[in-house]
């Protein structure tokens, strides 16, 4: 399938869900749009309005770990995944909108319309393969995406017409990048992530519970318990986390099971939380950032309990 021709939207706009009768019309057999699929735990926004939050013109993926070329798709306020029809993943990966899904509400507002009459029924694709391997948005990702040469400069111009990204934010996060690299030229450290010292490291178990406060560790003490590759039992500690280090935050949820992109499996995850609002801005990308919001994930042994007034 492909998609209909639709307006622009742009940050600041108000987007209303087109009705899953409409939606369905866009779908290809296996539920996809352009090879992005429209996952079940997204029907239950048909009919309702939300602002456009952000317009995306490239986005990282997991699979290859690289960043593409994406197309036709914008963010709504904070929608993300809740995983119900996934296995529970945690991730809560932001949603991808296509255009052709929504329609814009001229001089209109949040205020919700009625409700659709043609919601009625069951989503009739599959989530999942018979080997156990699950199908969401972003194990598709490196298919509903092109690639991204390294010599699209227009890609800076499409982030700024786009207003994903100031002309301030941008020339912020690229000068930032390249520091990264001149000092992984000259000292040999990494540009992606903290490295320890450790052969093997450390678990702590806090059994932190949502809704409890944490502060992050110092950079020092975190990186006690990494391995040379920066990792601690396995999750990286990388360069985007530095700046919450000595930070307070809320514990959102804990993290027990998450598709990994790459084998499309569950795994399960231990000792892990995520914090509440604490995303990555993907730093270290001489694109200029990744504009995703993807959740850090923290190990217990990289925070410590607080009392919040």
């Amino acid at each position: 399938m492909h998609s209909a021709k639709t307006a622009r939207l742009m940050p600041g706009s108000i987007a209303e869900i087109r009705s899953w009768r409409e939606i369905s019309s866009t779908l290809d057999r296996e539920g996809m749009l352009d090879s992005l699929p429209f996952m079940p735990e997204m029907r239950k926004y048909c009919g309702q309005r939300f602002a456009v939050t952000k317009r995306l013109e490239r986005t990282c993926e997991e699979a290859e770990g690289g960043m593409r070329r994406i197309r036709d798709v914008v963010f709504l306020d904070n929608l993300r995944c809740d995983g119900s029809m996934h296995g529970g993943c945690q991730k809560g990966c932001m949603l991808f909108w296509r255009e052709a899904w929504l329609r814009e509400v001229v001089e209109g507002t949040l205020d919700q319309p009625g409700p659709c009459d043609d919601e009625a029924g069951n989503y009739p694709f599959s989530c999942s393969l018979p080997n156990g391997q699950y199908i969401c948005q972003s194990t598709e990702l490196i298919r509903a995406t092109t690639f991204l040469s390294p010599l699209d400069f227009g890609s800076y111009a499409r982030d700024i017409q786009a207003k994903t990204y100031s002309v301030y934010t941008l020339s912020r996060v690229l000068a930032y990048a390249w520091y990264l690299r001149l000092r992984c030229l000259l000292t040999g450290r990494s540009y992606r992530v903290v490295e320890g010292t450790r052969n093997s490291t450390p678990v702590d178990v806090l059994i932190l519970q949502p809704g409890e406060w944490v502060r992050v560790k110092s950079k020092e003490e975190i990186a006690a318990t990494l391995d040379r590759n920066g990792k601690n039992q396995g999750l990286a500690f990388t360069v985007e986390m530095v700046q919450f280090c000595g930070k307070t935050f809320r514990v959102l949820k804990r993290l027990e099971k998450m598709i990994h992109e790459p084998s499309r499996k569950l795994i399960q995850v231990r000792n892990t939380v995520v914090l509440d609002g604490v995303t990555c801005d993907g730093c270290h990308i001489l694109r200029g950032g990744c504009p995703r919001e993807n959740y850090h994930f923290w190990r217990e042994a990289w925070l410590e309990r607080v009392e919040k007034d």
